[in-house]
């Protein structure tokens, strides 16, 4: 049966698609009171023995089009996408609430990274945001192409891709480590309560 023949489906589709859409409006607010608070600095062994440098552009590039192609590889199986969309919402909800809830001071040494999207639609008058720590949004996404990709070699690339745009992120400076490791644990986190909502699993 027709995936958009199912009511359940339907309301579950649109739930998620409006919850989405809350966020370009929410998030710049939220952002700037987040970046207007004092945080805890902390002593990050990793970062204090990495240089600091601009890597802005390969973060980015290896980000976007990899969830390019992993929405252009869900598009046509809507269950997939669905569950897809309900992992993101519940991600994002995870890392708004850590956020909240641990609040840190930007990386010593940071080296503002340049995001072309998120400037246009979380940066609130263009202000970039530096203290959306614990967890790594960025990674979170990586993590999430790594499991709604369905075939072995693109797997495997997405790990390795997952694994160098963490790397780049420390170089960068815009997260601790702690960051990225919380990103490990939360996102698969979503993914496993998203399979509970959306009743099935990721189809081949």
């Amino acid at each position: 049966m027709d995936a958009w023949q199912s009511a359940d489906f339907r309301i579950k589709l649109i739930g998620s698609i409006l919850a989405f859409s809350v966020f370009p409006w929410k998030v710049p607010a939220y952002f700037a009171y987040v970046q207007s608070r004092q945080g805890l600095a902390l002593n990050d062994i990793v970062l204090n023995n990495i240089p600091a440098l601009d890597v802005s552009l390969p973060i980015f590039s290896i980000m976007y089009l990899s969830v390019l192609y992993m929405i252009i590889r869900l598009l046509p199986n809507a269950k997939n996408f669905l569950l897809f969309a309900i992992t993101y919402d519940l991600e994002t909800l995870f890392r708004m609430l850590s956020i909240y809830f641990v609040p840190l001071d930007a990386p010593k040494d940071l080296v503002f990274l340049r995001d072309p999207l998120a400037e246009m639609f979380i940066y609130a008058n263009n202000v970039p945001v530096t203290k959306d720590l614990f967890f790594s949004g960025h990674t979170a996404t990586m993590i999430l192409v790594c499991l709604f990709l369905s075939g072995k070699w693109e797997k495997r690339i997405a790990f390795l891709l997952c694994g160098i745009l963490a790397s780049l992120l420390l170089v960068q400076h815009v997260h601790y480590t702690i960051d990225v490791i919380g990103a490990l644990f939360f996102t698969p986190f979503a993914y496993f309560i998203a399979k509970k909502i959306h009743g099935s699993k990721l189809m081949p």
